[in-house]
């Protein structure tokens, strides 16, 4: 009792730290990284452009490679700077766990979803609709406030998810009760469970090759995921919309599709090394857990970390999506004095379509 008490006293400070630690990095030293890494991304975005009016002049193999290499290198830098996304997946794991397979799946999925979702509005607005590439930047705001939220509904449903685990776990007592059963109470019960097994066994193996019925618990976890991949997924990257709106400019179109894809596999790259330190450190502390109190003890404090992940996910939803509706900004890429830059320039004139 004594060593559960100092593992919850230790557990406070810690979330104390955490949360003070979250507050500094908000408020002070937020902005100063934030204008550094602003700094960087546009450095990038701009050899990012000359690498594709490269290409354009002058295809070779080389001019692929720098053009894919700069793609790749930024999608990682991209994802090892602060996000929502990255939030809300850190999250997630950490509070609701999940296999390492299923970590790489949900980090690969929804930096392949944000790729597609770029492609998918320059493909619409500024090739099926004539819109400029700023205008389409513009409603990237849209997307990312449809983003957000479904961060808050993710955030809401893994409350009330952790809640009714929270309500179901005293129930887990009443299993320590069936020792106390006299004996054949006990052995009708063991004969009754052995009959609905055989009972189940045949059935999943009728000869059709699959099972007659899917276990309701793991389709709402794959629901769940599902949920998370589209609620950080929908809001693609603005580099990735900038630099097919440059590629449009230059007649490249497809050749922006490889570079945003080849940046796609460098987010995915650094947000699967993100989860997959989630899910071992959430391992580790479940494994710490175990050896210092009860199973049922180790449920209800697992009920209250996922409980506490979904208010989370809530809050920052909310705040995010407050944030882009109080205060409104242009996106830092999008800078005046592009024409110095390297950057293609964007006329009213209709582009060709890629798709013919």
């Amino acid at each position: 009792m004594r060593r559960m008490t100092g593992a919850v006293w230790l557990g406070g400070l810690a979330g104390i730290l955490v949360v003070a630690g979250l507050i500094w990095l908000f408020q002070g030293g937020a902005q100063a990284i934030s204008l550094q890494v602003v700094a960087w991304q546009r450095d990038l975005h701009r050899a990012l452009t000359l690498a594709i009016t490269e290409l354009s002049g002058a295809p070779s193999p080389a001019a692929w490679v720098t053009l894919l290499g700069i793609s790749f290198g930024y999608g990682v830098f991209h994802a090892a700077g602060p996000g929502h996304g990255k939030a809300v997946l850190t999250t997630y794991l950490l509070s609701q766990g999940g296999a390492l397979r299923r970590a790489l799946a949900l980090s690969c999925a929804a930096s392949l979803l944000q790729a597609l979702v770029a492609i998918t509005l320059v493909a619409v607005l500024v090739h099926g609709l004539g819109w400029l590439t700023r205008q389409a930047m513009g409603s990237v705001a849209w997307v990312e406030q449809a983003s957000f939220f479904m961060v808050t509904l993710l955030g809401l449903w893994l409350c009330w998810r952790a809640l009714r685990q929270l309500r179901r776990t005293p129930a887990a007592a009443s299993v320590g009760a069936a020792a106390t059963r006299p004996t054949g109470a006990i052995a009708n019960h063991d004969h009754e469970a052995h009959q609905h097994h055989h009972h189940e066994h045949h059935h999943d193996h009728c000869g059709c090759g699959s099972a007659h019925h899917v276990d309701p618990r793991q389709a709402a976890d794959w629901r769940t995921a599902l949920a998370t991949v589209v609620a950080i997924g929908i809001r693609p990257c603005s580099g990735g919309v900038l630099l097919l709106g440059a590629a449009s400019l230059l007649g490249q179109f497809w050749v922006g599709v490889s570079a945003v894809l080849v940046m796609a596999a460098g987010t995915a790259l650094a947000v699967s090394a993100l989860a997959l330190a989630s899910v071992m450190a959430r391992g580790w502390a479940e494994r710490r857990l175990a050896r210092q109190s009860s199973g049922s003890g180790v449920q209800r404090m697992v009920g209250w970390a996922a409980l506490a992940g979904g208010l989370t996910i809530v809050l920052l939803g909310v705040s995010l999506s407050v944030a882009g509706v109080s205060s409104p900004s242009r996106d830092p890429l999008l800078t005046p004095g592009a024409e110095r830059s390297g950057q293609p320039q964007e006329s009213e004139a209709p582009r060709q379509s890629p798709f013919g």
